[in-house]
């Protein structure tokens, strides 16, 4: 009901930790929900214009975002940044994995990491960190869901979001 209260709170947003100058969101949720548009969402807020840093599609029945991508919000108001990781959608057999998501919470997975629907990634990929710094690790999840379809969410898709929320409370 105060947008332009809640406003100034996130501008004036800083860490209480020094060592985390942006904090890391992580989006994760089914296909199609907006999970990207809701990145351009917060950015336009933010920049008090139309933006779209995040490329998003909400036509297809396909996960849109196939490789990790990192956003970062700024604004000279702010100072500190907050970033958006932004991963491919779960969808049955072909979308992200969940180990996918609980290691990028965890910080191991690298910018530009392309999502295998087939293999999830493991210590020994390209674009694995072995030892995350505290700002490669995700500071709060956020699950996006389409309220319009959450009664008809297929049982796959609230396993996987299950489990992810589980490894998030124990991190």
């Amino acid at each position: 009901s105060d947008r332009d209260g809640t406003l100034a709170e996130l501008r004036k947003f800083k860490s209480g930790n020094p060592n985390v100058g942006k904090l890391r969101i992580l989006l994760n949720g089914p296909v199609g929900v907006g999970k990207s548009s809701f990145i351009n969402s917060i950015n336009n807020i933010f920049q008090g214009r139309i933006t779209s840093l995040a490329e998003a599609d909400g036509t297809g029945g396909k996960s849109f975002t196939k490789i990790y991508r990192t956003y970062v919000i700024r604004n000279p108001d702010m100072p500190s940044s907050f970033t958006f990781s932004d991963v491919m959608g779960l969808e049955g057999d072909h979308g992200v994995h969940t180990s996918d998501i609980i290691n990028a919470m965890k910080g191991h997975v690298k910018e530009g990491y392309k999502f295998n629907p087939i293999s999830p990634s493991s210590h020994g990929d390209s674009y694995w960190y072995g030892s995350p710094s505290l700002e490669d690790k995700v500071h709060c999840l956020v699950t996006v869901v389409d309220a319009n379809k959450i009664a008809i969410m297929n049982d796959d898709t609230v396993r996987k979001l299950r489990e992810i929320r589980l490894a998030a409370s124990d991190l």
